[in-house]
């Protein structure tokens, strides 16, 4: 199989992952929920969760909109099975190990299908939008966070941290075949499945908003998860890539510094037409 294959499936599954999902959630979450109120309009709707990592946001989802049933998806098995472990005894929520290329439900199956920090991660992000439009019922909603790491500022660094997430992680990304800056792109790639009522408000997760030493956590389990897979990948030594890590997260804890991750949170309606659109590839 080719490389490009995979994405970035090596550092997604790495043991960095569970502490990195466990702090995105803690610092995204209190933003991230009135957005969701958007699509979650009344109680018993039917829930996928695309990418669920290790279940965090399926067990919120769960308990803030009184979901009838969240069924959580990832292809990790590490990461279901530690979903299955700490939210498996709650009624209505649920984790199976699937490839979101090749879901396996039938067409018309949920309200609403969610895709949080995923699509930027894998070589065919097209084809598990396409996937979620099929299962999810005519009228219902897509929801994804699309992150984009154009999306990032520093202030004050050592390095050029632009540089370090397009030559750096960008050129990585790209060998892998997936794309850094999917995040820009899916209002227009939503538009063009006929999607309609596409909606995209930004999370500013920042050091005004969010405590500065959870977000440079974020960093920390970025770099531990990434640093050697964004250095074979790119070219660069891993002494190179860990400093501009480490500056990242140096600038994020200093007292009089800012740091900031806005991440697009990136809602639309599937009607018949979009249906049929991605029915016919």
């Amino acid at each position: 199989m080719p490389e490009y294959e995979y994405g970035q499936k090596e550092p997604m599954e790495n043991e960095a992952m569970v502490r990195t999902l466990d702090a995105q959630a803690r610092a995204i979450w209190p933003q991230e929920k009135k957005f969701l109120k958007r699509i979650f309009t009344r109680p018993g709707l039917e829930a996928l969760d695309v990418g669920c990592g290790t279940g965090e946001i399926s067990s919120r989802i769960a308990r803030e909109f009184s979901t009838k049933h969240v069924t959580g998806i990832d292809l990790a098995e590490s990461h279901i099975r530690l979903a299955k472990k700490r939210f498996d005894g709650i009624a209505g929520v649920s984790f199976q190990q699937a490839d979101a290329t090749t879901m396996p439900f039938e067409d018309d199956t949920f309200d609403i299908a969610l895709c949080r920090h995923m699509l930027q991660a894998i070589p065919k992000p097209l084809a598990v939008i396409k996937e979620m439009i099929r299962v999810i019922k005519p009228g219902g909603w897509l929801y994804s966070l699309a992150e984009d790491y154009g999306m990032l500022f520093f202030h004050p660094t050592k390095y050029d941290m632009d540089e370090f997430f397009g030559e750096y992680g960008g050129k990585a990304a790209a060998k892998a075949g997936s794309d850094l800056r999917h995040g820009r792109k899916m209002p227009s790639v939503l538009a063009s499945l006929k999607c309609v009522d596409v909606e995209v408000n930004y999370l500013c997760i920042d050091t005004l908003r969010v405590d500065r030493n959870l977000l440079a956590d974020i960093f920390v389990h970025w770099r531990d998860g990434f640093e050697e897979w964004i250095s074979t990948n790119s070219g660069k030594s891993l002494e190179e890539v860990r400093n501009r890590f480490d500056d990242m997260i140096d600038c994020t804890r200093g007292k009089d510094s800012y740091a900031v991750w806005l991440i697009p949170s990136i809602s639309a309606r599937v009607t018949a037409e979009a249906k049929h659109a991605t029915s016919r590839g």
